[in-house]
């Protein structure tokens, strides 16, 4: 009956289950799902307006830093004396007038158009000193006439001389006078020699000394090296054709050790001013102009170009990206209150001025040129960790996660509570199973007593040899109806918890012995042979004989009714460290390792045993490992399919558990 409704039931408990547990886990899901879809088209919508807000904040910013360097610019008279201040790095000042520049300020420029013409001392002072050197030959001569010179107190004749005093130092060979004479001139710095700043003049010609004192290699490259650096730094006021030879020159003499190129920037400050100063001066302005704001890509950038002109005299800033790094975006990321949003600036074909705008579209907020009359494209972009944000708000968040916790507990809920009905269904199925066993177990018992009782009391026995058998089947069937009796009350016992053990000290190797041996008894008619083999020395255990007995009975069972075409069981007993082992072995149908755990729990009886028909109960192996795990022992199960079983049992000693 059981096994003809077990099908439907399962069905009933997987509809019970979907619809108890997965429909309103669906349902939560479903919910949260809502929940988050909306809450993160409100957060999109929100960032949507932060960035827009924070786009029109930095074209704001933007124009209002251009305003206050136009008006700045505009402050500077065409007529009165330049002043312009300081400014910050990454922008440029310069003024020219007809001469060429009158006035700097800002970052200096590498080198720089107009420069004003030499006005160094008049060329008579020196004729007699170039006639001695040139014409007469008379180098020494020359020396000691520049050598009065060189303590002049006009700088710029002394720049001179010491220039013309390295050089016949250098001709007659005497070049330690010659290097001091050069290093004098570095001193004078910006003073005009030869029409060159006395310091860039200084500094080649050590250079150019230290190439011919081999042994002087070092200091060869440590003179490079500052002339390099301070051509890079701006340190004079340089044509570009005179920066690019001086540059090649030093690079030259350092060779494989050249630093790093020249800033960029302000070579690009300086290319963007020469292109001006050259339409200035080829094309000239006609009137005084407002200050006009463009653009020019210089050097690889994009240079900001702020001008003011008339005939007579241009004013020019020039501002460079990192000016706008620090000025503009620097200070509006402090003051939108948003760490989320970066700026940057393309220009009019696209190139990047300032940051990077490879974000995708739809994360920026745009304002072209056009729209805002700014010399370039302004982008608000969200920042990766804006992008990479929660998923939710904090409500949001905290209502899903309650939604989470909801459809864990339904799900986890559903779970074990399917899982209890499974195992209170497979329970019942196990107890049919048993209820079935133990009906037939008893019914072959019983028919026989009764067939052979109804034969004796109607006297149809014939003679006494078979009287005499019915007596002993009977009395056999009646023990094993006994025994069946008995193993159910125990069982009962061992479930109720009210099974009595009685522990006795117990000489194993008689006491195994003894089963054997009434086992033996019991088989020897159907062909069964026991072997007994036992360790000369075994320890004693602490036991209950009754009910261990039952433990090796019940094994012995087993090994005989799973063993029909092999008729020898072999128990083996020895000593295992301070534990006694007994083995019992048999060579019959094996036990699956998937089964070899669940034997042992209660009215689980193995798939070959009904494959086989093998009367059973399926309550002998439970019994037998709680009654061995109460003696403090344990009871394992060594099997293969077809070569048989082997159960070893494991006791402590007497002397361990004393």
């Amino acid at each position: 009956m059981f096994e003809r409704h077990a099908p439907q039931a399962s069905r009933s408990l997987f509809a019970w289950f979907v619809v108890t547990t997965i429909v309103p886990s669906v349902g939560l899901g479903w919910l949260g799902w809502q929940i988050v879809r909306q809450d993160r088209q409100l957060a999109g919508q929100l960032l949507l307006e932060r960035r827009d807000r924070a786009a029109d904040l930095a074209a704001t910013a933007l124009q209002r830093t251009l305003a206050e360097l136009e008006g700045r610019l505009a402050t500077v008279s065409t007529t009165s004396p330049i002043s312009y201040g300081t400014l910050r790095p990454g922008a440029a000042f310069i003024a020219f007038g007809p001469r060429g520049v009158l006035a700097s300020a800002g970052a200096p420029l590498p080198y720089r158009p107009g420069l004003p013409p030499d006005d160094g001392p008049d060329e008579g002072v020196f004729a007699s000193a170039e006639a001695l050197e040139f014409q007469k030959q008379d180098v020494a001569g020359a020396i000691r006439l520049l050598s009065t010179f060189a303590a002049a107190r006009d700088p710029t004749i002394r720049a001179e001389a010491l220039l013309r005093l390295g050089r016949n130092y250098r001709k007659l060979g005497d070049l330690t006078r010659a290097i001091d004479a050069f290093t004098e001139l570095v001193a004078l710095d910006d003073t005009l020699a030869g029409g060159l700043p006395a310091g860039l003049q200084g500094r080649q010609g050590r250079a150019m000394i230290f190439t011919e004192m081999k042994q002087r290699r070092d200091d060869l490259e440590r003179e490079a090296l500052l002339l390099y650096r301070e051509l890079g730094d701006g340190r004079w006021a340089l044509s570009r054709s005179l920066y690019q030879f001086s540059t090649e020159q030093a690079r030259g003499w350092l060779g494989e050790h050249t630093p790093p190129p020249h800033d960029s920037e302000r070579l690009a400050l300086a290319e963007a001013a020469e292109i001006v100063w050259n339409e200035w001066r080829t094309t000239g302005w006609q009137d005084a102009a407002p200050p006009v704001r463009r653009t020019l890509w210089a050097a690889g950038r994009s240079v900001l170009v702020l001008t003011q002109g008339s005939p007579e005299r241009l004013a020019m800033l020039v501002v460079a990206p990192q000016f706008l790094d620090e000025v503009w975006r620097g200070d509006l990321k402090s003051v939108s209150g948003s760490h989320e949003i970066d700026f940057a600036l393309t220009d009019a074909e696209g190139r990047a001025v300032l940051g990077r705008h490879d974000a995708p579209l739809s994360n920026q907020s745009v304002r072209t040129a056009s729209a805002t009359q700014l010399p370039w494209t302004v982008h608000a972009i969200s920042t990766a960790k804006d992008v990479g944000a929660p998923w939710l708000s904090g409500p949001g968040r905290l209502m899903l996660a309650a939604m989470l916790v909801m459809t864990v507990v339904v799900l986890a809920g559903g779970y074990f509570i399917n899982r209890a009905i499974a195992r209170e269904l497979a329970v019942a199925r196990l107890q049919s199973d048993f209820v079935a066993a133990v009906s037939h177990e008893f019914r072959t018992p019983l028919t026989t007593i009764r067939q052979l009782s109804e034969m004796l009391v109607r006297a149809r026995v014939s003679t006494d040899e078979k009287r005499q058998q019915f007596y002993e089947t009977l009395l056999r069937e009646s023990e094993r109806l006994h025994r069946l009796v008995e193993s159910l009350l125990n069982f009962a016992r061992l479930e109720s918890g009210e099974l009595q053990y009685r522990f006795e000290s117990v000489d194993p190797h008689r006491f195994v012995q003894d089963v054997v041996a009434e086992f033996q008894e019991e088989v020897s008619s159907l062909g069964y042979h026991i072997e007994f083999s036992s360790q000369d020395q075994v320890p004693f255990i602490r036991a209950d004989r009754e009910l261990l007995a039952r433990v090796f009975w019940n094994l012995l069972d087993n090994a005989v009714k799973y063993s029909p075409d092999h008729r020898t069981v072999r128990v083996e007993m020895a000593k295992a460290g301070s534990r006694l082992l007994v083995r019992v072995r048999d060579e019959g149908l094996g036990i699956p390792v998937a089964e070899q755990r669940e034997i042992f729990r209660k009215f689980v009886r193995g798939a070959a045993s009904k494959a086989a028909t093998i009367k059973g109960t399926g309550i002998g192996l439970a019994m037998a490992r709680e009654i061995v795990n109460a003696h403090g022992g344990e009871i394992r199960v060594d099997s293969e399919i077809g070569r048989g079983s082997t159960f070893s049992v494991l006791l402590p000693s007497e002397a361990a558990i004393s």
